[in-house]
């Protein structure tokens, strides 16, 4: 991780100093956040509402809250449930030459962003991506039959008119220093939280909505069907490498299971090259899901992906099947 991302983690998690510039940039960033809300509440700036319903999966912090997998596991539901749900993302990282593109399994990662294209390959559900989520949407509702959206990390994206929210938080984490950026991780007021559907926690929280995240499987990069037991990596020298927001989580699931690692991280979204795995070729290497995707055309032996599951508790589906029969009566 990056000295300048450490500083900053230290100053939002870990009750570092915020000097006086930095809490006076938390209150231009106040000051712009509320008044951009202001333009949409009077009309100025318009809330497009759809035609069908929007569940809004988002956070009101900055980074990882496990947005993608609780998108996953929701869209799955839905599925399972007999609606026909598609997804809206911004691609965050992709480069695209048109927008709104519709990803596949087999998209090139460097268009569509990680995020969408692990969507898109775990769901099979069309998912479509642009900086415009509005556009993105209309594109997915008139090109399939969706009869739900779910609108992956859209919180502040106040055009998109939604009929749901659901706030991801990190258990370890959650708000931090409760300052806004870049003071500390507040992508919003606090407050924001009492007009949110449902909230719910990435990791074990008593008496709180959450999933926890298990490893499912761990195959090999290049040949997804070549699998290999949690066992048999405890007796091997293993490189976790990890280009995620929150990267501790990834590397404790790992000691979890057992298995001894030498830690390897690098920035959120990080776009991967062969030079950053040959210090270790004489090792095994694992990555998560995310960033395989990015790494899936290098012919890479000694490097391994780890899946991971959502388990939910029953309390917290019990809440998301409330919302839902909510949302689609």
């Amino acid at each position: 991780m990056a000295v300048n991302e450490e500083k900053i983690r230290h100053r939002w998690y870990g009750g570092g100093d915020v000097g006086g510039m930095v809490k006076l940039g938390a209150k231009v960033f106040g000051w712009a956040v509320a008044t951009r809300k202001k333009l949409y509440a009077m009309g100025l700036r318009k809330t497009h509402k759809l035609k069908v319903p929007v569940i809004v999966i988002g956070n009101i912090t900055a980074g990882g809250g496990g947005k993608t997998p609780m998108v996953i596991w929701l869209a799955n539901h839905l599925k399972v449930m007999g609606y026909r749900p598609g997804i809206v993302s911004r691609g965050y990282g992709g480069k695209r030459k048109v927008e709104p593109l519709f990803v596949t399994a087999n998209a090139n990662p460097a268009a569509s962003g990680d995020e969408p294209l692990l969507m898109a390959k775990n769901t099979g559900l069309p998912v479509m991506v642009g900086k415009d989520r509005v556009k993105a949407a209309k594109a997915l509702i008139n090109s399939y039959s969706v009869n739900v959206i779910v609108a992956d990390d859209g919180m502040q994206h106040l055009a998109l008119g939604r009929d749901a929210e659901i706030v991801m938080l990190d258990a370890k984490w959650r708000t931090g220093n409760h300052m806004l950026i870049p003071a500390g991780p507040l992508r919003e007021p606090l407050e924001r939280l009492n007009n949110v559907d449902l909230v719910v926690f990435k990791g074990a929280f008593e008496n709180q909505h959450h999933y926890e995240l298990e490893i499912d499987k761990i195959y090999q990069l290049n040949h997804h069907k070549q699998a290999r037991d949690i066992a048999t990596f405890r007796n091997q020298k293993v490189v976790a490498m990890a280009g995620i927001a929150n990267p501790e989580g990834f590397f404790n699931s790992l000691s979890k299971a057992g298995i001894p690692i030498i830690k390897t991280a690098f920035p959120d979204h990080y776009d991967f090259s062969e030079e950053d795995f040959k210090p270790h070729a004489e090792n095994l290497i694992l990555m998560t899901e995310k960033d395989a995707v990015k790494c899936a055309h290098m012919q890479l032996p000694n490097v391994w992906v780890v899946k991971v599951k959502v388990v939910m508790p029953e309390s917290t589906e019990a809440a998301l099947n409330q919302l839902i029969n909510k949302v689609m009566q």
